[in-house]
């Protein structure tokens, strides 16, 4: 997509924000940019350094919840500190090339007795893990590289796994159990503490 081809109006704005590459699995790291102009399918983003084309970032709104996953489109020097990108905005931060570069083999949880739980959420349900993290869905909004505590439950053993967010979106929306719509979030975490026991789990 060229800049000649952008669909909708651009608004020019000065807005800070942070934003990381997607999926954030080697590192953890964020970095400072500005957005100078924003559209619904897009915006400029002025970055400290040169991104790939077509890769996949998260931008996330120091004044806000807001959060948008997007593909680079271009990338040019802007001046002696800045590069000048332009970015399309995109559904899924994750594409499923992305997700075959992942260093570890992920067990999809679907009937198996495999419940999360971590403080501040009402629910969490673990979609699929890892013996260095997991994609879970939950209630509870999380910031990127927070380090949290999530508890494993399976077969009535409980093993606590520290780990950080590499990534959050929202993903739907739900009924609670008062029957108040409520967004359920979408969050990558990976764990900075060993979780073998996994390995019990393929087997089952």
């Amino acid at each position: 997509m060229t800049r000649e081809e952008r669909s909708g109006r651009r608004t020019l704005v000065l807005q800070p924000v942070k934003y990381f590459l997607a999926p954030s699995i080697i590192e953890k790291k964020t970095y400072d940019g500005v957005v100078t102009d924003i559209s619904n399918a897009g915006a400029c983003l002025l970055a400290t350094s040169l991104l790939k084309d077509r890769q996949r970032i998260i931008m996330l709104y120091k004044s806000s919840s807001f959060e948008k996953a997007a593909i680079v489109r271009w990338s040019q020097r802007y001046d002696d500190m800045f590069y000048k990108t332009g970015v399309e905005f995109i559904r899924d931060p994750i594409s499923a090339n992305i997700r075959n570069k992942r260093l570890y083999k992920r067990f999809v949880i679907k009937k198996r007795t495999i419940r999360g739980n971590m403080a501040l959420a009402h629910t969490v349900r673990i979609v699929d893990i890892s013996l260095g993290g997991l994609l879970m869905e939950t209630d509870k909004k999380w910031n990127i590289d927070e380090e949290h505590i999530v508890h494993i439950e399976h077969n009535e053993k409980i093993w606590p796994v520290k780990g950080y967010i590499v990534w959050s979106i929202a993903k739907k929306w739900a009924n609670d159990y008062q029957g108040k719509k409520i967004p359920i979030y979408s969050a990558g975490m990976k764990f900075t503490s060993p979780f073998l026991s996994l390995l019990q789990f393929s087997v089952e």
